[in-house]
């Protein structure tokens, strides 16, 4: 048994088998073989290694003498390990013991070996080189096969060096059991796309991906971040009994609030809608008793190909429909930083402060101008309102209601039926938006605070990097005090103000925003019953002093501490 900690991202307890993503992506499981399969395995072992040995030789030969002349030594480092005969018998031994298929038994003998010297700097070109030389020898056995997790063929957790939101995007959700990655942060897309399925997940792990292999058996813990790596009898036990317990729990909760507003003790009321990444998402959205959605993240569209009008058109229709007379909010394109990719877009040093989102669409209005046909066209039969990421100045959103005006005169020339005006509202992410919230309010008709880029560039904090994960701070003073500008700017310009960064999803933050004047909550599917339960057990005068006490700490430690003392003094069993 192995115990390893990281930061959790996720809430919930997955029990199962590891699906592991190498950096080269082979889909190695644990695998074991009939008796009389044992010597057909070993000699597929023989020849995978003579076949990568002289693969390694034949890419030498075909170098330029220059090039040659410095890999050659490199590629005989590989050769000489591949030809290791203790290695290969240690190898031969494990099948024949455990019976293991020769793909499983190479990984298996092969990491231990790795794992005895990595500790060791002096070590780590070998390192390297040792498992540059397996997976010579895995792509013989497998057949250069790789598998994306994007057709699990059993509910697995899956472990990966670092998920990419493309790879996020095309794992097979249905068997998805639980997230486990090396990189990451508490905002990272992992943790978002966790949380919207309402699966465990933790990152930051050390070492998770090379020290685990695919069929072990791993218990992942999302309340504390701590992954075991097949646990003994006992552990599994105590976990398969914590797990039942929880999830009866959240059927029960559920359960009782999915029709209940979210209303205080007073009769003050919140909206609780819910942030998608696809209309498949909005039954389970609705089941959790979400009001609307107040975040649909549309640049998911773009996970396998750039989609036509008649593709967005044909999913936002869809969205509506599923909603019916229920609000639903489309984000424009958030394409660009760590987002999806998308073909002929130059490399950029710094993405998070480059070309993304609407400067990203003012740049192509060949993708922009599709999308606000298509939201233009579905906004006749819905309750649809649209959305704009990035937003940094006014004159920003000039130019966007210049750019919806002209395609609405398009499309009535072509006689096609939108709505009279669809609300046009902007993500407050930027520090220059939320500071100038005041100004920017008389020509928008909302606000939605996305409080994980906003706190990202506020702090100088790159989100997804779990070495500065301690300083990604939702309480720091400054982030309250852009949060109150904001709302406070709504409430004067009677503008919606709402939060969808996963602050709002966060339970030990919903005193605060609600007593801060937040009336509109757009959160992940799962957190819906939660934020519903704190607000219909308080008095917003109640979560009003809260709220005041909490800022007036001045500290970020202090501010999240005593937040989290007073939800645990009206709902214990919450966090």
């Amino acid at each position: 048994m192995e115990i390893k900690k990281g930061i959790p991202v996720s809430t919930g307890y997955a029990i199962g088998p590891a699906f592991v993503l190498s950096a080269e992506e082979f889909a190695v499981e644990r695998k074991t073989v009939a008796p009389g399969e044992v010597d057909r395995e070993i000699d597929r072992l023989r020849k995978a290694k003579e076949a990568a040995i002289a693969k390694l030789r034949a890419q030498l030969a075909q170098m330029p003498r220059r090039i040659a002349a410095v890999a050659g030594e490199i590629v005989e480092a590989h050769v000489t390990m591949i030809s290791d005969e203790p290695l290969h018998a240690e190898i031969e031994e494990d099948i024949r013991r455990n019976r293991h298929a020769a793909d499983y038994a190479l990984t298996r003998v092969w990491r231990i070996k790795v794992k005895q010297i990595s500790d060791n700097p002096m070590f780590q070109r070998v390192c390297e080189d040792l498992r540059a030389s397996e997976s010579a020898i895995l792509r013989e056995l497998t057949g250069a096969h790789r598998d994306d997790g994007s057709r699990l063929r059993q509910k697995s957790i899956v472990v990966a060096h670092t998920l990419t939101p493309a790879q996020t995007a095309m794992l097979d959700r249905a068997n998805l059991m639980g997230l486990v990655t090396e990189t990451g942060g508490r905002t990272s897309h992992t943790a978002i796309v966790a949380a919207s399925l309402g699966i465990p997940a933790c990152v930051g792990v050390e070492e998770i991906a090379s020290d685990v292999r695919s069929g072990d058996v791993v218990i992942l813990d999302g309340q504390t971040g701590t992954v075991i790596v097949n646990p003994d009898e006992g552990t599994l036990k105590r976990y398969q009994a914590m797990q039942r317990n929880l999830e009866f729990r959240e059927r029960k909760d559920v359960k009782a609030l999915r029709d209940q507003p979210a209303e205080t003790t007073d009769k003050v009321r919140a909206a609780v809608y819910a942030n998608i990444e696809t209309p498949e998402d909005i039954p389970a959205a609705l089941e959790y008793g979400a009001e609307g959605i107040g975040l649909y993240r549309t640049e998911f569209l773009y996970q396998k190909s750039s989609p036509a009008e008649k593709d967005h058109l044909e999913a936002y229709r869809r969205a509506a429909s599923l909603l019916g007379k229920r609000p639903l909010v489309i984000r424009t394109l958030d394409l660009g930083a760590d987002k999806m990719p998308l073909d002929g877009l130059p490399h950029e040093d710094n993405p998070f402060l480059g070309t993304r989102a609407i400067r990203l669409c003012f740049e192509r209005p060949d993708i922009f101008r599709p999308q606000l046909r298509a939201i233009l066209r579905a906004s006749s039969g819905g309750n649809i309102s649209i959305m704009i990421p990035m937003i940094s100045s006014i004159d920003e959103i000039k130019r966007v209601r210049e750019a919806l005006e002209q395609v609405r005169a398009e499309l009535a020339r072509q006689g096609e039926s939108t709505a009279a005006r669809p609300r046009l509202g902007i993500m407050v992410e930027v520090p220059s938006a939320a500071i100038t919230a005041d100004l920017i309010a008389p020509h928008v008709d909302f606000f939605s605070i996305g409080t994980n880029d906003l706190i990202a560039y506020t702090i100088a904090v790159d989100r997804t990097n779990e070495r500065v994960a301690p300083l990604y701070e939702p309480a720091h003073p400054a982030i309250l005090r852009l949060l109150q500008f904001v709302i406070d700017a709504g409430v004067r310009h009677k503008k919606d103000v709402s939060v969808c960064g996963e602050m709002s999803s966060d339970p030990r933050y919903t005193l605060l925003l609600f007593g801060m004047g937040l009336r509109i909550f757009s959160v992940v599917p799962p957190a819906t019953p939660k934020i519903k339960h704190i607000l219909r057990l308080v008095s917003s005068s109640f979560a009003k002093d809260v709220a005041t006490r909490a800022i007036a700490l001045g500290e970020a430690r202090k501010t999240l501490d005593y937040l989290v003392e007073e939800t645990r003094k009206i709902a214990p069993d919450l966090l």
